[in-house]
């Protein structure tokens, strides 16, 4: 077993590191969460830790044996009702350069044995991000993101993956020239587009027939590709372009198609994470409507600064302006002497023990990515011992927490169980201590996907939370259930559709101006549902694809409205949601979706 602090190889049946004597990190064999050393069982998954699991040989024509419990339970959970469905997915293609060459120069023991290491690092990023391993060809692998589990941000999940392969790939071919002095680069391609889910067995095998050129050309992306880099179409890019960096190569040759298409090189991830971030980039449109909504915040926070601790939960659907809501609230506050930590939890992080806590630390202390240990060390100490010398002891778990080396002898010793109320106390002495200082309020994004150590960190501080001067927001979506809905200082903000005026008048804000005809007008009402995001989304694509003209200051339809089509990023988000609904819920929708709207 490694130390993740000093990398010090360790016997398996120790519970701290020989070296450093920090405590070793144990991960379940069946869904990879972090677990700690005295656990019995997975609290993500259930699997028993009490035997060791032994590694059997990976079957890799049968599905059941590489894809984890946890994404297997959820495939098999859903397939009644996904199969015959049309899914808007990201097709994977990946599969290792030049490797007709390298076959010829090694055994095929060696073969199998680079083979093998080169299939656990994709299935592992693969899995990570809830994509679905449909088939592996001897040098490589075909994956879908977006089916059978559907995802909003399957794209965006798909770039990850590929990022996260071409890095560790990268290492690993390292690792083979300086051993073997083989060469060892792979070639990645994604396209985004429907295919229709057929038939899920118990096995887990699924049947799927694409639609258009949605496999062949994630296909052609892959061969076309440079080895080491990953190529994705225009549909990929146009879904993801927001959140990434890419390079365009222009129009392609591409074998089956007659003319050229647009392909692009994925570089790296963006700075931008987010929705709001990605809006604010492009230009933010009016914000209308939500008068209620503000007065209530601004409510809870006056209220904390008076000492009476709040806590405050926006709930809504996708898309409807939670972020967009905390972005104004701080602008209101502006001239408020207040201190604000914003944590987040991620679409694919409910594995990750702490995630949204490590944003809030990092955030407070200002770690830079790339920071070196000493750097860090540094600007911890000198910012909590300058907010309270008696915080001296939450240091080591705080160390402890970002990885870093933890030289407290008595910290050490303690067990995991006891090491875990340090933290959680060593959290909310500092959050406390800084309240006291100024105001503190504390937002948490995307609640709905919260890791279970941290949601029990939550629960923690919002027991003691009722006389601080701390103002703690979560945002989170309708289907997430909690148990602070009885605290008297917990208030919720329910963020609904907009009213047709606000929609209206963010229609203007897209679109810069102009008349807009009646016919326009009803079109994106009926379409986005009072959806915020979906109204901006849908008026730019209209836009994008000439599906509208501007003509003597008036915006009018140039497409017949039985043409125009939902755009994939609003689709994708309407898919995930119907995916979590019961399965006679979800058939009643399909039926009324043939019927109309009216009915």
């Amino acid at each position: 077993m490694q130390c993740s602090k000093c990398q010090t190889e360790n016997p398996e049946n120790k519970k701290f590191c020989r070296k450093c004597g920090s405590e070793l990190s144990l991960t379940c064999p069946q869904c990879g969460s972090e677990v700690l050393s005295d656990d019995l069982f997975c609290g993500d998954c259930g699997q028993s830790l009490k035997e060791p699991k032994e590694a059997s040989p990976i079957d890799y024509s049968e599905p059941q044996s590489y894809t984890p419990k946890f994404l297997a339970d959820k495939i098999l959970t859903t397939r009644s009702s996904i199969e015959g469905e049309r899914k808007l997915v990201t097709v994977f293609f990946a599969d290792v350069a030049s490797y007709t060459s390298m076959a010829e120069k090694l055994d095929p023991e060696e073969i199998h044995q680079i083979m093998d290491g080169c299939f656990k690092i994709l299935m592992d990023e693969i899995h990570r991000y809830e994509g679905t391993i449909n088939q592996f060809t001897g040098d490589g692998v075909m994956a879908l993101f977006g089916a059978p589990v559907a995802h909003e941000d399957h794209a965006q999940r798909a770039c990850y993956t590929a990022l996260s392969i071409q890095k560790s790939i990268g290492e690993y071919g390292r690792q083979l020239k300086r051993d073997s002095g083989t060469e060892f680069k792979m070639r990645i391609g994604l396209n985004s587009g429907p295919v229709i889910v057929g038939a899920i067995g118990d096995d887990l095998r699924m049947d799927y027939t694409a639609v258009g050129d949605t496999t062949n050309l994630a296909s052609r992306m892959e061969s076309m590709a440079r080895p080491a880099t990953i190529l994705v179409s225009d549909h990929t890019h146009k879904m993801a372009r927001d959140f990434f960096e890419f390079e365009s190569l222009g129009k392609l040759e591409v074998k089956g198609k007659k003319e050229p298409v647009e392909a692009y090189e994925l570089v790296k991830a963006s700075e931008i994470e987010t929705r709001i971030e990605a809006a604010q980039a492009k230009g933010l449109t009016e914000f209308v409507g939500r008068q209620g909504e503000m007065e209530a915040l601004k409510e809870a926070f006056d209220k904390a600064k008076a000492g009476s601790g709040q806590v405050v939960g926006i709930v809504g659907e996708a898309g409807v302006g939670k972020s967009r809501l905390m972005l104004e609230l701080r602008r209101i506050l502006s001239k408020e002497a207040y201190t604000y930590i914003e944590g987040r939890c991620l679409h694919y992080g409910s594995s990750m023990a702490y995630l949204p806590v490590l944003d809030i630390l990092r955030s407070y202390l200002e770690v830079k990515e790339g920071d070196r240990e000493s750097l860090i060390k540094k600007k911890m100490v000198e910012k909590v011992m300058q907010l309270d010398e008696e915080l001296r002891g939450a240091l080591p778990p705080f160390h402890d927490l970002l990885s870093l080396k933890v030289e407290d002898e008595e910290y050490l010793r303690l067990e995991p169980i006891q090491k875990k109320e340090k933290t959680f106390e060593a959290i909310r002495d500092l959050l406390v201590r800084e309240s006291q200082v100024k105001p503190l309020v504390l937002a948490i994004e995307d609640v709905h996907w919260i890791d279970s150590i941290s949601e029990e960190l939550l629960t923690y501080l919002i027991k003691g939370l009722a006389n601080t001067n701390i103002l703690l927001i979560l945002l989170y979506r309708p289907e997430y259930v909690h148990t602070w809905g009885s605290k008297s200082y917990y208030n919720q903000v329910g963020v609904d559709q907009l009213s047709n005026d606000a929609i209206s008048a963010i229609v203007q804000s897209v679109l810069g101006g102009g008349e807009i005809v009646p016919e326009l007008r009803e079109l994106i009402l009926s379409r986005t549902g009072g959806n915020p995001l979906f109204v901006e989304e849908f008026t730019q694509g209209l836009l994008e694809n000439g599906s509208i003209k501007k003509r003597d200051d008036r915006y009018v339809l140039s497409k017949e409205i039985s043409d125009i089509q939902v755009p994939d990023t609003v689709q994708g988000i309407i898919a995930a949601r119907l995916d979590r609904l019961e399965d006679n819920l979800k058939h009643t929708l399909q039926v009324a979706s043939v019927i109309g709207r009216d009915f």
